[in-house]
């Protein structure tokens, strides 16, 4: 029986979840039922001989262009899962999940967190890989600890370590205030859309029914602040965590989102890097997702590691695009 593609059915969740289990151990959060449950996203299922063979879903996300060009609805595709037991079904499945989400009506398809030998097959089906929009930025006070887990050569610790060395991190406060919040209001969605559009050509909308949905996450521990500038004005907020691999051995802090001016960043970066250095003993290092043209403010308070990160878009939406961990379901892929 060939490979059939159906949306979601609840009766299915159990054998979806030993699905994300068993073919996707890197990700073990998304096997959890309350994933499920917060997660807003459209999911189907490939199906053959009555089994689920494979899993996508799609996130919409409306992005907004900084010179006034009409808003692009993003679909990013997440979670693609496939049993990969069988040569003839694995390509079969992908090949259909995916269909299903670039056919998707008034969305324009997207993904992240794209591995090099998938990249091909993006291409031919016509979509584009942004790869100098945005950076993969970090510093490793474990520098072994961080090269094991992404099997990379241990060669490169003593470069880390140097740079630790002579670039110390920088936790000051040096431009205004931070306040604590665990909610996000909506008169504050107008601060956000104009710092966003006067730093960022493509970017994703934030307001405070997005911000407050990704602060609910289960399982999570956000550290929230808003900074405010000299004379009392709010001009950013900072979204950080600690996150554990709970299944091979990885603990950093993550800055899963950060909306400012170029000063109140810096400063919002620095009580991340505050907050990594004093209050996570053991820590292997911190890391953040974010533009390109963000590179010196993350240098500034030590994230000396850069890497790009590449974007699949489809074709139609061009220019530089912003994305942070709180994009797509960045903040539960490793």
């Amino acid at each position: 029986m060939d490979v059939t593609i159906i949306p979601f059915d609840q009766k299915y969740t159990d054998e979806t979840l030993e699905l994300m289990r068993k073919w996707s151990p890197e990700h073990p959060e998304l096997s959890r039922q309350e994933l499920y449950d917060w997660q807003r996203c459209t999911r189907w299922l490939a199906m053959k001989n009555g089994q689920v063979v494979g899993h996508i879903g799609q996130i919409s996300h409306h992005f907004k262009y900084a010179d006034g060009r009409p808003t692009v609805q993003l679909g990013w595709g997440v979670t693609l899962v496939i049993n990969m037991g069988d040569d003839q079904t694995r390509k079969n499945a992908g090949r259909l999940l995916l269909k299903v989400c670039e056919e998707r009506p008034e969305h324009k398809y997207a993904a992240v967190g794209v591995v090099p030998t998938i990249e091909p097959a993006y291409l031919r089906r016509g979509h584009r890989i942004a790869r100098d929009s945005s950076n993969y930025y970090a510093r490793f006070f474990q520098p072994e600890k961080a090269l094991a887990y992404w099997k990379k050569s241990q060669a490169f610790a003593l470069p880390m370590k140097l740079v630790n060395l002579f670039f110390r991190p920088d936790t000051q406060i040096r431009h205004g205030s931070l306040e604590k919040v665990t909610q996000f209001k909506p008169e504050w969605d107008v601060i956000w859309d104009s710092i966003m559009k006067s730093e960022y050509e493509l970017y994703g909308e934030r307001n405070a029914d997005f911000l407050n949905y990704k602060l609910a996450q289960p399982h999570r521990e956000y550290h929230a602040f808003l900074h405010r500038d000299s004379s009392g004005e709010i001009d950013g907020y900072v979204i950080y965590r600690r996150a554990r691999h709970t299944s091979r051995d990885l603990d950093i802090v993550r800055v899963c989102d950060c909306v400012a001016t170029r000063t109140a960043r810096h400063d919002l970066l620095a009580e991340a890097m505050r907050f990594a250095m004093e209050d996570c003993p053991g820590v292997y290092g911190i890391v953040g997702l974010s533009s390109a043209t963000d590179a010196d403010t993350f240098r500034s308070v030590g994230l000396w590691t850069a890497r790009p990160y590449p974007v699949v878009l489809a074709a139609g939406v061009d220019g530089q695009i912003h994305v942070t961990m709180f994009d797509s379901d960045l903040d539960n892929l490793w």
